[in-house]
């Protein structure tokens, strides 16, 4: 691992190390239950022991959730993988078949690798350049990741079209290869009018 590398997890611990010691409480310690009780002095072996029993559920809450983390990360390569193979059969299916072709190309990375976009191009109808242009683009996005982040890591999925940048979103799971085909194919549905109209099968040009 670089140094950058380095120093990003150990500045994530520290991050999450202080949000778990934010949360400690210790009231209940030193809190008279009436005006007249006097109130109890706190000891060393007191604190101690609350501070003890708070962070262990909090340390082990702060696994679970590393562990969470990790498996999304593994979820978002895969789920790359099935866009990858889904937008491929989009183009052979539909694109070659009724529009003359198509190609899919997968974006540049940002830097911090936590979201993948793909763009699928294609002719549009005729009075439009030549050129094909983006029709469907797919974002994969993973959500939660940081230290302070609330609630649980998630993979988020959008697909969308020129018109309808926001056409489809869905958080991925375990159906995320029916969900992205029910996406995609909802977004050929919003932009099939606006292609170019040139089939492969012969019967279908003549008509």
């Amino acid at each position: 691992m670089s140094g950058d590398g380095g120093d990003a997890v150990r500045e994530d611990w520290d991050s999450a190390l202080n949000r778990l010691l934010e949360g400690v409480n210790l009231d209940d310690l030193s809190i008279p239950l009436s005006s007249e009780t006097q109130r109890v002095r706190l000891t060393f072996d007191a604190v101690h022991d609350r501070v003890a029993d708070q962070l262990r559920d909090k340390v082990r809450s702060e696994r679970l959730r590393r562990d969470a983390v990790l498996a999304i990360r593994r979820q978002f390569e895969e789920g790359s993988l099935v866009i990858d193979e889904a937008l491929g059969l989009f183009v052979a299916t539909l694109l070659e078949a009724f529009h003359g072709g198509g190609e899919v190309r997968r974006m540049p990375d940002p830097r911090d690798g936590r979201t993948r976009t793909w763009q699928v191009l294609a002719s549009r109808a005729p009075g439009r350049t030549g050129a094909r242009e983006p029709v469907v683009t797919v974002i994969l996005s993973l959500r939660g990741l940081d230290a302070l982040d609330r609630g649980q890591p998630a993979l988020e999925c959008r697909t969308g079209t020129p018109r309808n940048p926001r056409l489809v979103d869905f958080v991925a799971g375990s159906d995320i290869r029916l969900d992205i085909e029910d996406a995609i194919c909802r977004a050929y549905q919003d932009i099939l009018g606006t292609l170019r109209f040139d089939p492969i099968s012969p019967d279908l040009r003549d008509a």
